[in-house]
């Protein structure tokens, strides 16, 4: 029995971290040769293939193909097509001196329904791809799903209402054939609902992330309708509040219901080369369409659609099944855990089982567990230095690495502090480590509060909860009072972050009410047989723990490691009968100082730059050839300079490497090297003045993707109108205020503003062309291990004018 419980431990962490593991794994990719109303990963890779050729930005010769490639395929599948042109806008910047807009190009084809005055279902997603990424999975996977998805639901015979499939144009620049469709299609009127289809890596379980607002009653059909579902309120609740953004932000501000899936995994491949279609994983295009096309069947047969209810709490169960409930049964859940709280720390009272004094040190170690856990993955966060894109992305090709040392690192943590409460450790080497983990998070890129702050917090909670030592059950019964006090917090704040609450919380409570309840025999069956069922309660919960964890992390891991700590505080009470059998051994400090070298490890083997020809780390550099000094530049806008950017800037005739300006485009020291001048095409700028309207215009060179036209005025312009139609774009004195055009107009962009009395502006124009100017020295070719990423190989050409009056 002994050696059960000193292994008990190992075995659920084993256990729940192989199954949660497991859980994430997407299905396999249903063969071409499926039944003709199934969905089939293979059959969408054809369309995959054919889009994800190459690169097709907005405003690139690439994108018209891919565009003609679509029309075909929706004519041939029998649906109603046209192509809707239109402009996109967004504003950028708080002071609204900043404006992006696009001359976009949607594509819709309607499969119609029997009942065409029903409200129609929308199936959203976007055809253009970010410049040097030929776009796999963001989002020609969300394309191809919609293609066979709408052939699927038409092979399946007719639905009761319409299905429209819209592929966006513009939606990488910010949104702007979306913008296009919300604010001035009148397609919208006919739509009740949308479901919109993302991709922010090329691997793993697409996971349904938002909803729209009322979503109770639709979650009840996607619980139903979507095979190996994959969603949790928690993260719906948590991206409302993030700035991110997709076409879905455009249904949510109009007040649609809708779904919103993507998958995340691998992120090397999210906006890089290796977004292509032998690199994506079939199977995460499976699980899109076997959440999507049911979900999508049902709505469209179904004689109402969902009407807006209270936001659901739900979650899948490892990606087996989903279950949904309102708040008010959230409630009942909260009370439920309550009483069986309750009844465990009143039995524990009653036979002198713990003291109250033991249970408020037991709450303060979870407490205590989690700003441990949290402070030193924070502290590992610093030291990884993700201070920019291409530090983020230099640590991509080891993400696994990351995120398997993150966990470590936090279950060390969890083990050290569970060691301290058992064997009653002291307070003052604790707290002095704490507090120096703590100062030592500032020495990092400066000044850091959250870290000081986690140490200090740290140090506060072990001289509360050390000192003395804790018995397993006031561990275990302060911990559970800790997530009660924290759901009921969250359930009155935002209800769906309690699923990750809530579902610990009860499993936990469960166990530590059944131990009390039967515990205290001395029949050795039984003291096994409870064991064995708070080991597998223990196992299940961690398992679940670590499917929200690991996806949590691709999501927000990079930015801030620390966020496994709130996992690890989750999973601890549920083990902590377990945990405090091993803690008082003495084998304890030892395991914990093992695992602590090996995340550790893993994470300095992950934090090194570099990467390989599989995954590549990502680099930049462009040709700016200024004509109005007749200047060139070879610039790379990036912190620091690999082996073959420092060979690549200087090598056509160049200085070497230096940072400098170039405003307004480069207004912060960048990587430049003047090199030789090579002809280029030129675009035609004028600067004139009609009554009292100053007059841009800008007619773009052929073959120019898009534009940027910055102006700075000596006195505030008025009544801003691009192309004749009003915008809203502020000016300022002495300010520079910004417009880029994606697709620009051959014929031209004219911006005018309404001026009064004397004055003067001065105005600069930058404009993009795909490769390298023509007459120039080629860069030497790239190595295997890197890979060209944003506005890399392309040409800029700067021109300028002003006038004053």
């Amino acid at each position: 029995m002994k050696t059960v419980r000193f292994l008990a431990i190992w075995i659920c962490l084993v256990i729940g971290l192989a199954l949660g593991a497991w859980s994430l794994r997407p299905p396999a990719p249903v063969s071409a040769a499926a039944p003709p109303a199934a969905f089939s990963a293979e059959r969408a890779m054809a369309d995959v293939t054919a889009i994800a050729q190459a690169p097709h930005p907005t405003g690139s010769a690439q994108i018209a193909k891919v565009r003609d490639h679509l029309l075909a395929r929706i004519g041939e599948l029998g649906l109603e097509v046209s192509v809707r042109p239109g402009e996109g806008f967004r504003a950028g910047g708080e002071d609204g001196r900043a404006l992006t807009v696009a001359s976009v190009q949607n594509l819709v084809g309607v499969l119609p329904g029997t009942d065409r005055d029903l409200p129609a279902i929308l199936v959203m997603s976007h055809y253009d791809s970010v410049p040097n990424s030929p776009g796999a999975a963001d989002d020609a996977a969300g394309v191809a799903a919609a293609l066979e998805i709408a052939r699927a639901l038409k092979a399946g015979g007719p639905r009761l209402r319409d299905v429209i499939f819209l592929f966006t144009d513009a939606e990488e620049p910010g949104l702007l054939g979306a913008d296009a469709f919300f604010a001035r299609d009148p397609t919208l009127e006919r739509v009740g609902l949308v479901v919109n289809m993302e991709a922010r890596g090329d691997a793993g379980r697409a996971a349904m992330f938002q909803t729209g607002p009322g979503n109770g009653a639709l979650i009840g059909v996607f619980a139903r309708s979507a095979k190996g579902p994959s969603a949790n309120s928690l993260a719906s609740a948590v991206y409302e509040r993030m700035p991110n953004d997709t076409d879905f932000t455009h249904a949510v501000k109009r007040g649609l219901p809708g779904l919103n899936l993507a998958f995340i995994d691998d992120q090397l491949a999210y906006h890089t080369p290796l977004a292509r279609p032998d690199h994506l994983e079939r199977g995460s295009l499976q699980h899109v369409g076997d959440q999507a096309l049911p979900t999508i069947r049902a709505l469209a047969d179904a004689a109402q659609l969902p009407a807006k209810t209270p936001n659901a709490i739900y979650s899948d169960v490892l990606g087996l099944f989903m279950v949904s409930y309102p708040p008010v049964a959230g409630w009942a859940l909260l009370g439920l855990a309550a009483a069986l709280i309750l009844f465990t720390a009143w039995r524990t009272l009653s036979l002198g089982a713990a003291s109250g004094w033991e249970i408020a040190r037991g709450a303060a170690g979870l407490l205590l567990l989690a700003t441990t856990a949290a402070l030193v993955l924070h502290l590992a966060g610093r030291l990884l230095a993700i201070g920019d894109g291409q530090r983020l992305y230099g640590l991509l090709p080891r993400f696994d690495w990351l995120l398997w040392g993150a966990g470590l690192l936090a279950i060390a943590a969890g083990l050290a502090v569970a060691t301290a409460l058992a064997r009653g450790a002291g307070r003052i080497i604790p707290c002095v480590v704490a507090l120096t983990l703590g100062g030592a998070c500032s020495l990092i890129g400066g000044f850091d509060p959250v870290g000081l702050g986690l140490g200090i917090g740290a140090a506060v909670l072990a001289a509360l909860a050390l000192g003395f030592k804790t018995e397993a059950l006031g561990v275990w019964i302060g911990g559970l009072i800790v997530l009660l006090a924290l759901a009921t917090a969250a359930q009155v704040t935002v209800p769906g972050a309690t699923v990750m609450l809530t579902w610990p919380l009860l499993i936990a409570a469960l166990g530590a009410a059944l131990v009390i309840g039967v515990g205290g025999t001395r029949d050795k069956r039984v003291a096994m047989a409870l064991t064995l069922a708070v080991g597998v309660l223990a196992a299940l919960s961690l398992a679940q723990l670590t499917a929200w964890g690991a996806w949590t992390f691709a999501g927000v891991g990079l930015m801030e490691p620390a966020i496994l700590a709130l996992f690890a505080m989750l999973a601890a009470p549920a083990l902590s009968p377990l945990t405090h059998d091993f803690a008082a051994t003495r084998w304890a400090w030892r395991a914990a100082t093992v695992l602590a070298l090996a995340g550790g490890g893993l994470i300095a083997a992950a934090g090194q730059l570099g990467g390989d020809a599989e995954r590549p780390a990502a680099t930049r550099a462009l040709h700016v050839a200024d004509l109005s000094t007749g200047k060139a530049w070879r610039v790379a806008d990036q912190p620091r300079l690999d082996a073959w950017t420092k060979a690549a800037l200087p090598d056509d005739g160049g200085s070497s490497p230096a940072k400098q300006t170039l405003p307004p485009f480069w207004s912060q020291p960048t990587w430049m090297s003047e090199t030789r001048p090579a002809p280029v095409e030129a675009p035609q700028l004028t600067v004139d003045r009609a009554d009292d309207r100053l007059l841009v215009r800008l007619i773009p060179a052929p073959g120019a993707e898009l534009v940027s036209i910055r102006l700075r005025p000596s006195a505030p312009l008025s009544q801003p109108r691009l192309n004749g139609r009003p915008i809203d774009l502020e000016t300022q004195a002495g300010e520079w205020s910004s417009l880029t055009y994606h697709a620009p107009d051959p014929n031209g962009v004219t911006l005018s503003f309404t001026t009064q009395g004397s004055g003067k502006v001065e105005v600069a124009a930058l404009e993009y062309h795909d490769g390298w100017p023509t007459l120039a020295k080629a860069p030497p070719p790239k190595p295997a291990g890197l890979m060209a990423f944003g506005m890399s190989d392309k040409t800029a050409v700067l021109v300028r004018g002003g006038m004053g009056w």
